[in-house]
């Protein structure tokens, strides 16, 4: 067994079996992160308060409720014998590393992980990377300003997303296939993905698979190439879950819901969480955990107003369809894929793949429940996901063909999609298409989206003069939101200007904020919403009761009388969240890393979100690859392969990410 890196720390882990690759990558991960694995085992089980203190005791709280142990655990039970001996087998390599590990400056670790604990990482990694936020959001806009809105806001739940594709030999030099992806979460330090490389050595088991996998979790899940094939997803926002309203009453020592049929019995049970409130000290935090007959009680409980459980397809079925990993790593062609991912649950993707045969592919994969006419779930899933082949697929979590309808209704604006198909066309009209300039596209960062904001802008005539001039200069930008461009800059402060003036329209009364604590706040943030979805209401009639053409002028004629700001990157700089800083506390003194000037934008393909339109970005491409079947692969993260600040691994990717670049996967020998 061998762990060989290169010079960016990356390792490539050698084993003489399938099990020795999977010991090796999980001593693999706890000496690159071992800090972060005690996180992301903490987040889990739902201990960070231990830690972290009363701030984390939200996520605690919901971590238990959502039951993400109990998941786990009845996942890595219906996993196959050799899945579970491969988990198994990682595990060990974690724990032959961590006793006594530091990380980040920040903590010990405190124990070792258990044969389950990766399948809970995972699926913390999907908690609130579903729908269920969006369908509260839905339901509290209804509440709050009527339901009349609501086909203004029908769009993915949060902005910014992941960009993926895939195009044919007949377009590349090589006249092999090229896949390439962007995922979009929030950026974190150290960050989610991880690069790797394993290699089997076993003659009757080989295989040398790179690729990005989630941080505690063996394999390579979502982005892979694996010599002759390589594969990678964006989100398909399906509608895979569903939030319940509940009713809950006590009855003597019991819980009881009022059910279709009458009340019924609510299983019940409690739990007590650690709460840090001084050096050794701690307070006791008891934790109600229901369980009605539609899922757990994620949020409220007995007696008390928005009360809501959670049914899922992994929670329904035990099952977090990771039996998919070895079956990925051991693939040679499209069809092994697609079979490996047959057995998916969740969250439903969008996966990309092709073969050094010629084969290229789209298709959904996941579980989506069928559901009768009052969306009870009937016991069987949707079969029919689209599926679609051709030269050149891209998918950008829209609405990639009419019969995208089976998978939900909420996706992605068009914008990226459509940019990043509009630049292979061109890129491949002008000559074949190599890594290179695949990746670029990756980068792009014209503003699409912002067309509708422009075009209003266009039709304004009594403005002031100083006003005028911003009008004329806005509408002689080249719309890229570029670092270094102030029209940038100019063009997200008339927009911030635009949103204000719609969130004070009295029809939006009462909506901003989350009813439900500051966790779920991402997805109640009215200003985030409105700015998401400016196009669909700049063309709507009055909507709010608001006149847009005159918010619009409004706005136009504040910014004109403002100084010239700076160039966007000036503000625009993207902020790593350590884990202090995702629970609201300030990073240990030298663990952030340095803040770099960002280009991009909201739907640009280049989808880094401001915060508030026009500041700094936390949420972007968590990774970029390019995946070339003839052998010339390309791949960057935001920071570096070390989750340790003094490591010269810590963040010496960061720069050529920032930059919109990438970096060659290179294939280090074995050495004894």
């Amino acid at each position: 067994m061998t762990i060989v890196r290169d010079a960016h720390g990356i390792p490539s882990v050698f084993g003489g079996s399938v099990l020795e690759v999977a010991r090796e990558q999980g001593r693999a991960t706890a000496q690159d992160r071992a800090w972060q694995l005690e996180v992301e085992r903490r987040r889990a089980e739902g201990t960070c308060a231990e830690v972290f203190g009363e701030t984390a005791l939200e996520w605690d709280v919901l971590a238990r409720r959502a039951l993400l142990v109990d998941l786990a655990r009845r996942a890595y039970a219906a996993l196959s014998p050799e899945s579970r001996a491969f988990v198994d087998a990682y595990v060990d390599g974690v724990n032959e590393i961590l006793p006594g590990g530091r990380g980040g400056r920040a903590a010990t670790v405190t124990r070792p992980w258990r044969p389950w604990t990766p399948l809970a990482v995972f699926a913390v990694q999907h908690l609130l990377f579903s729908g269920f936020p969006g369908q509260l959001w839905r339901r509290h806009l209804g509440a709050t300003a009527g339901d009349e809105w609501l086909p203004l806001f029908r769009t993915e739940g949060l902005p910014g997303g992941s960009n993926a594709l895939v195009v044919d030999g007949s377009l590349t030099a090589s006249g092999l296939p090229i896949v390439a992806g962007d995922p979009h979460r929030v950026i974190e330090a150290p960050g989610c993905y991880a690069q790797v490389r394993l290699v089997c050595t076993d003659p009757e088991d080989a295989f040398d698979v790179a690729g990005l996998t989630f941080v505690g979790v063996p394999g390579v899940q979502h982005f892979g190439h694996a010599g002759d094939v390589a594969w990678g997803i964006t989100n398909a926002v399906a509608d895979d879950e569903d939030a319940y309203a509940e009713e809950l009453v006590r009855h003597r020592d019991a819980v009881i819901a009022r059910g279709a049929s009458g009340w019924e019995p609510v299983a019940r049970r409690l739990e007590q969480v650690r709460v840090l409130v001084g050096e050794d000290r701690y307070d006791v935090h008891e934790v109600e955990v229901l369980v009605t007959d539609r899922g757990p009680v994620v949020l409220g409980g007995p007696g008390e107003p928005g009360t809501y459980s959670l049914r899922t397809p992994a929670f329904v079925l035990g099952d977090l369809g990771l039996d998919a990993i070895l079956p990925l790593l051991r693939a040679r062609t499209c069809a092994d894929v697609t079979a490996a991912f047959a057995g998916w649950v969740g969250p439903v993707d969008n996966l990309v793949v092709g073969d050094r045969h010629g084969a290229t592919e789209h298709r959904v994969v996941g579980r989506i429940p069928r559901r009768d006419a009052d969306r009870r779930w009937t016991g069987t899933w949707v079969t029919d996901l689209p599926r679609r082949t051709g030269p050149v697929l891209v998918t950008a979590n829209d609405r990639a063909t009419p019969d995208f309808e089976r998978v939900g209704a909420d996706f992605a604006p068009p914008h990226r999609a459509r940019r990043l198909r509009g630049l292979l066309d061109e890129l491949a009209a002008a000559g074949p298409l190599t890594p290179e300039t695949v990746a670029t596209v990756l980068a792009d960062d014209r503003q699409t989206a912002g067309a509708a904001l422009l075009d209003t802008v266009s039709s304004l005539l009594d403005l002031t003069a100083p006003a005028a001039r911003l009008r004329d200069r806005l509408l002689a930008w080249d719309r890229r939101m570029a670092a270094d461009s102030v029209d940038a800059a100019l063009f997200a402060r008339v927009r911030a200007a635009v949103v204000e003036g719609l969130y004070d329209a009295p029809g939006l009364a009462g909506v901003d904020g989350s009813p439900h604590g500051e966790l779920f706040a991402p997805w109640f943030d009215l200003r985030g919403r409105l700015r998401l979805c400016l196009p669909a209401i700049l063309a709507a009639d009055k909507p709010f009761g608001v006149d847009v053409h005159q918010v619009v002028a409004d706005a136009l004629e504040q910014v004109a009388a403002q100084p010239v700001p700076a160039t966007w990157g000036t503000g625009h700089v993207v902020v790593p969240l350590t884990p202090h800083q995702q629970l609201g506390l300030p990073a240990p003194e030298g663990t952030a890393p340095p803040y770099l000037p960002l280009s991009g934008d909201d739907d640009c393909v280049l989808a880094t979100r401001a915060l508030g339109g026009t500041g700094a970005c936390v949420h972007g491409p968590v990774a970029r690859w390019v995946w070339d079947l003839a052998g010339d692969s390309r791949w960057v993260v935001p920071l570096g392969a070390s989750g340790e600040p003094d490591s010269p691994h810590h963040h010496d990717q960061q720069a050529v990410w920032a930059a919109g670049r990438t970096i060659p996967v290179k294939h280090p020998e074995e050495t004894p």
